[in-house]
């Protein structure tokens, strides 16, 4: 067997390690980085009709978590909105911006009376990573649902602001 002297050995270890090295590289690519998600905020709006005599009713409620990443393109929605007494399902809108970025109205028919007390029990879930396509300064959670009070339906609104910190 010819043995490999000189040059032509150099030459063949220095290419040997250059693609030992190349594989390596490729093997431990460093993995994409994740979004930082900052403190939950807590949501939690009850939306309240009252008759002309004042009697109270829970009309519908929105409650869960809202975080922001640290990209100040996403925020990531952990919420349960609940059909109290409302005529219709009531309807949960995010704006950014002052404009609707996404509409919701879930109803999945599961009863959770631990954050849906009262009224039809109805309810449903807002759960997941919503993409927004500019920067994120801020967000608002609002839910509007409908109350009858005698014959006069009275549409119910109400909001809740939230402030981005990574911004």
């Amino acid at each position: 067997m010819p043995s490999i002297s000189g040059l032509p050995r150099r030459l063949l270890k220095f290419l040997t390690t250059a693609v030992a090295a190349t594989v390596l590289a490729t093997t431990l690519t460093a993995a994409p980085a994740q979004a930082a998600w900052s403190s939950p905020y807590i949501v939690d709006i009850q939306l309240r009709s009252y008759t002309s005599i004042g009697t109270e009713y829970l009309v519908g409620r929105v409650v869960g978590t809202l975080q922001f990443d640290d990209g100040n393109s996403q925020y990531l929605l952990s919420l349960i909105m609940c059909r109290q007494s409302s005529y219709v399902n009531p309807n949960v809108r995010i704006l950014i911006n002052g404009a609707t970025h996404q509409w919701f109205s879930p109803s999945d028919n599961i009863r959770r009376p631990e954050s849906c007390a009262g009224g039809h029990g109805m309810s449903g879930v807002i759960s997941g990573v919503y993409a927004y396509s500019g920067v994120i300064p801020s967000l608002t959670v609002s839910i509007a649902g409908i109350h009858y009070d005698g014959s006069t339906a009275k549409d119910i609104v109400r909001s809740s602001f939230y402030d981005n910190p990574y911004n």
